[in-house]
């Protein structure tokens, strides 16, 4: 047995990731998205902008951490795969760590990836050369027998990969921030101690999301979420609905998984997916889609048009606003028709499907608000909005 305590001053920041010691503790945070606004992840794009270990290590081993998320979601990689963590919609929780697929799995729905926000957690992950457990604050989550790096026919390619070891690194999303206490991986000879827990393999998480439920309505699907939070939704839900000329019309998903706002005059929407403190809400100028790709296109985008007028009052909110843009991340490389590419105060940022991210945070409703009261104040003032060309 080897035991690594990893020095936490020794960690890599790759790319746009940062790192800085804050009361005893490493935090890592990126300035750059690393996954589409459709949650499309591969390791390439993620090791991008990571926070890395400073060697490589052989199988069979424990990762162990002690870690506080402020907001979803962070990746463990290791090798090829990875394990994400407080991202209880993504559909590739779980890539293998030899041997990727690249595609959505059924661990999206046997792995709850749930975790407490804001407060130390202890995460335990063990690989084995026959099985992988995966424990949060002690509860067994996942465990299973059946990942493609177990399998036998696979083992020679698999003794080389081990024999040069696996890198592992940290991976958080834009806007939020991973604190890490402490890092410990243990490498075994033979195999890495476990003890099993009560996960049953194949087992359906019994989340609610996408779920069947009766016809969801506004007060019903906010009424999940905490107090707090609904008194910020009803107000934004009122204010939007009064503007005038915007003219928001509200839609409940069928399942109650999503609220959205749009005001298609104007073509721009609100929506929130109400996943509790992991709610992500955003904007967009939507592209219309009913024809052939070619013929893809924006009803409107008047994204530079308001951070410019903002930034004429509160330059900070039109830099926070242009900052939370979805960055993007190449997925579909040079044919991709959604990259879109916003100019503001002499920067440039390139996004994906023009879409500005935020928290479920008061300070980041409030920025909601008033974006789209400077915008409505533009519409009421006409600014060309009529016949401008549209992106």
């Amino acid at each position: 047995m080897q035991l690594h305590n990893i020095d936490l001053a020794v960690l890599t920041a790759h790319g746009k990731a940062q790192t800085k010691f804050t009361d005893g503790a490493l935090e890592c945070w990126t300035a750059q998205s690393v996954t589409s606004v459709h949650n499309i992840v591969n390791n390439d794009i993620l090791r991008r902008h990571c926070v890395s270990l400073p060697e490589k290590y052989s199988l069979p081993f424990h990762v162990d951490m002690t870690v506080k998320l402020d907001y979803p979601q962070f990746w463990l990689l290791v090798g090829g795969g990875r394990v994400a963590f407080g991202s209880l919609r993504d559909n590739r929780k779980i890539e293998d760590i030899a041997f990727p697929s690249g595609k959505p799995n059924q661990d999206n729905c046997t792995f709850d990836n749930r975790m407490p926000l804001g407060g130390w957690v202890d995460i335990s992950v063990t690989f084995n050369l026959d099985e992988t457990q995966i424990l949060i604050d002690g509860e067994e989550r996942f465990y299973s027998r059946k990942l493609a790096y177990m399998s036998k026919k696979k083992r020679l390619q698999l003794d080389a990969l081990n024999k040069d070891g696996f890198a592992i690194d940290l991976v958080v999303t834009k806007l939020s921030t991973l604190s890490v206490k402490s890092i410990t991986v243990t490498e075994y000879e033979e195999r890495a101690p476990l003890e099993r827990g009560a996960f049953e393999e194949g087992a359906q998480i019994n989340s609610g999301i996408g779920s069947e439920r009766p016809k969801p309505s506004f007060e019903s699907v906010i009424a999940e979420l905490t107090q707090e939070y609904q008194a910020e939704i009803a107000e934004t839900d009122a204010f939007l609905r009064e503007l005038e000329p915007l003219k928001f019309k509200r839609f409940i998903d069928k399942n109650g998984g999503k609220i959205t706002w749009i005001a298609s005059d104007y073509g721009v929407s609100y929506q929130i997916e109400t996943d509790g403190k992991y709610s992500p809400h955003s904007f967009n100028w939507y592209i219309i889609t009913n024809s052939k790709p070619e013929l893809w296109h924006r009803k409107a985008d008047y994204m530079e048009e308001t951070l410019n007028e903002i930034a004429k009052s509160d330059p900070e909110l039109a830099a926070r606003v242009f900052y939370h843009l979805n960055d993007c991340v190449g997925c579909y490389g040079t044919h991709c028709l959604a990259k879109t590419l916003y100019a503001f105060n002499g920067a440039k940022r390139l996004s994906c499907h023009g879409k500005v991210m935020f928290r479920m945070c008061h300070g980041d409703f409030r920025d909601v608000r008033e974006f789209f009261r400077h915008l409505n104040e533009l519409s009421v003032h006409g600014n060309n909005f009529e016949t401008k060309a549209h992106k």
